[in-house]
């Protein structure tokens, strides 16, 4: 597989089906879309959240069980609050629960007087089409998701993501450039713009928003499997084998697979100079 091959395979790969790398962040200032999602909260975050609403933070630790049980308790008291649908349609979502997770988001959609809450039932139905395939369902309602809410960040992200699987790099950047996103220091923004650009071709484009995330992120695999093709890409073989060399393994099966690849490229070019 040639890096150009490898490259598609990475885009498809840290597209749609990311939620599969952990991309929790700890420090907010490196994360605009904090408080729109708790998916990409580390532990500290979450601790630090858990007075306001133990419930809520509770799914994102690993004890959905004990949190759906605290939320059927609830349901005379809370039962009556659009949030309450997506708080259940959240564990759910978390635990993979797919049609359950659907269910209560619909629930949360009919009920929501809202356009926040309406936007953010919606985004959370699109990203559920996504993982099912369902590329055009999944991107109407991610769309719906953002005119009823333009300042929401996590409905076009995700759209960017979809645009990037397809090779839509410039709908990707569009959807990116939008006034909602300005003044952001996102890692993931900043690291779908360096793809876009990569696969584009423009090189110094994708250096300059490679060189905007924090360098103690490029040990996270997929960060580190796509620089070090930016960097076979301008000629840097050395640097690539050290940033691949310094990842941290995903556990995802497919990106493990690509970074080895890139391994073997990278041994092959060096042993030809």
């Amino acid at each position: 597989m040639n890096s150009s091959l490898i490259l598609l395979a990475l885009l498809t790969l840290v597209g749609c089906s990311s939620s599969r790398i952990d991309r929790k962040i700890d420090d907010v200032t490196w994360d605009s879309l904090a408080d729109e999602s708790y998916l990409r909260w580390g532990e500290k975050r979450l601790e630090k959240f858990a007075h306001r609403d133990h419930a809520v933070v509770q799914c994102y630790q690993g004890k959905e069980t004990e949190t759906l049980t605290q939320y059927k308790r609830d349901f005379i008291t809370k039962g009556a609050s659009p949030y309450y649908w997506l708080h259940i349609g959240n564990c759910y979502f978390v635990q993979e629960a797919w049609t359950r997770a659907e269910f209560f988001y619909r629930m949360a959609l009919d009920e929501a007087k809202l356009p926040t809450v309406k936007s953010i039932a919606l985004n959370n139905l699109g990203l559920i089409a996504l993982k099912f395939d369902q590329w055009e369902k999944g991107k109407e309602q991610l769309q719906r998701s953002m005119a009823l809410a333009p300042k929401f960040k996590v409905p076009r992200y995700n759209l960017s993501q979809l645009y990037l699987q397809f090779g839509l790099y410039d709908r990707a950047i569009e959807v990116l450039s939008d006034a909602a996103f300005r003044g952001h220091k996102d890692i993931d923004v900043n690291f779908s713009f360096a793809n876009a650009y990569l696969f584009k071709g423009d090189l110094k484009s994708a250096g300059d928003y490679f060189g905007r995330i924090p360098r103690e992120h490029f040990t996270r695999e997929d960060i580190a499997a796509t620089f070090a093709l930016y960097q076979i890409r301008t000629g840097d073989l050395t640097g690539a084998r050290e940033t691949i060399k310094a990842r941290e393994r995903s556990n995802v099966r497919e990106l493990t697979a690509i970074s080895q690849k890139i391994e073997k490229i990278l041994l092959q070019r060096m042993k030809e100079e």
